[in-house]
C-alpha cells in the first residue's frame, strides 16, 4: 500500500513540474526520474520535498504567521482642568487646579446675648469655599488650598427692639417706637477667605470626609434695621463701619455622598465683632454643600 501511495505522489510531483516549466521558463533545481519514495513536509523555513532519503529540496521559503493575533491597547483619561505632574497607569499622584464647594447653610450665634434674639431659622450662609485654588492627591488623600467667598447674614426679628449703630463702631439694642410693628434688624458680613483642607476617600464608596481651617479676612460688615412706623411709613436703618474683627478662623468639616454632594459644618472660636459695645458670638453654620 505504501508503495501505491509513494508511486502516485511521485507523479503528482513530476505533473506539478511539467506543468510550471510550460507556462515559466525556471531554473532546474533537480531531476529524479526513478524515485521511489517522496517526501513532501512543511517546516518553519518553508515546504521541503525528500527524494529517497537524499538532500531536502526547498520549495518556497517564507515566515509563517501565527493563525491568531491579538492586539492591546491603553486609554489614559486626564481630568479636567487638571495637570499631572507622576505619569503612571493609576495616576497615583497629581496635581489639580480645582474650583467648588458651593454652601448654602442656616448660621446660629452661639453665645449672643439672651435679649439679642439673633434667629438662627432667619439667619443663613452662602459661601464659595474654593472659588479657585491648588490641590495635590496622591492615592485616596489629598490636600489643597484655595481661595474663597463667604456672606453671613445674622437676622433677628422682635417686637418690642432692634439694633441700632448710635456711632462708629458700634451695636445697641433700642426699643422700638410706639406703634411700630414688622421690625427686623439683620447683621452682615462678608468674608475672603484662605481654606486649607485635608480629604480622605473612603476606598469602595463614593464618600469623601473633610476636615481642615479656614483663615478669613472679613472685608464689609454693616447693620440694616427695617419697620413700618404707626402711620405705615417703611423706615430703614443702615450702618455700615461695625466694629467686625478683620481676621478670624473658622474650622471646617464635610461629608460628602455623590458626586462632592453633602453636607457641611463651619465654627469659628472668635467672636464677629469686636469692641466694648458690641454684641458677643460665635458663628455656627450648618448646611448642604455643593461640588466639592
Amino acid at each position: 500500500m505504501k508503495r501505491y501511495i509513494t508511486a502516485i505522489l511521485s507523479s503528482f510531483v513530476t505533473v506539478c513540474y511539467i506543468s510550471a516549466t510550460t507556462r515559466e521558463n525556471a531554473d532546474t533545481v533537480q531531476i529524479v526520474g526513478d524515485a521511489s519514495k517522496v517526501i513532501i513536509s512543511e517546516t518553519s523555513r518553508g515546504i521541503s520535498v525528500d527524494i529517497d532519503d537524499k538532500e531536502p529540496i526547498y520549495i518556497a521559503d517564507y515566515e509563517k504567521t501565527p493563525r491568531f493575533t491579538t492586539s492591546q491597547s491603553t486609554l489614559h483619561m486626564f481630568k479636567f482642568q487638571s495637570y499631572t505632574i507622576s505619569k503612571s497607569n493609576k495616576l497615583s499622584s497629581r496635581w489639580d487646579v480645582i474650583s467648588g464647594g458651593l454652601n448654602i447653610g442656616l448660621v446660629n450665634a452661639v453665645g449672643q446675648p439672651a435679649d439679642m434674639g439673633l434667629s438662627w431659622a432667619k439667619s443663613f450662609e452662602i459661601g464659595w469655599l474654593n472659588t479657585l485654588g491648588v490641590r495635590y492627591t496622591h492615592r485616596s488623600i489629598s490636600l489643597s488650598l484655595g481661595i474663597g467667598l463667604d456672606w453671613r447674614n445674622y437676622k433677628m426679628s422682635s417686637h418690642d427692639h432692634y439694633m441700632v449703630s448710635p456711632a462708629s463702631g458700634q451695636i445697641q439694642l433700642v426699643d422700638a417706637p410706639e406703634g411700630a410693628r414688622q421690625l427686623s434688624s439683620r447683621i452682615k458680613v462678608f468674608s475672603l477667605g484662605l481654606p486649607l483642607l485635608y480629604t480622605q476617600h473612603i476606598p469602595g464608596t463614593s464618600i469623601d470626609v473633610t476636615a481642615g481651617a479656614i483663615l478669613n479676612f472679613n472685608t464689609h460688615a454693616s447693620l440694616l434695621s427695617t419697620y413700618k412706623s404707626a402711620d405705615n411709613y417703611h423706615t430703614e436703618e443702615y450702618s455700615v463701619g461695625i466694629g467686625k474683627r478683620n481676621v478670624t478662623y473658622d474650622f471646617y468639616g464635610a461629608v460628602t455622598f455623590y458626586r462632592g454632594c453633602g453636607l457641611y459644618i463651619r465654627y469659628s472660636p472668635q467672636s464677629v465683632l469686636t469692641g466694648t459695645k458690641v454684641p458677643q458670638f460665635h458663628p455656627l453654620s450648618i448646611g448642604i454643600t455643593l461640588f466639592m
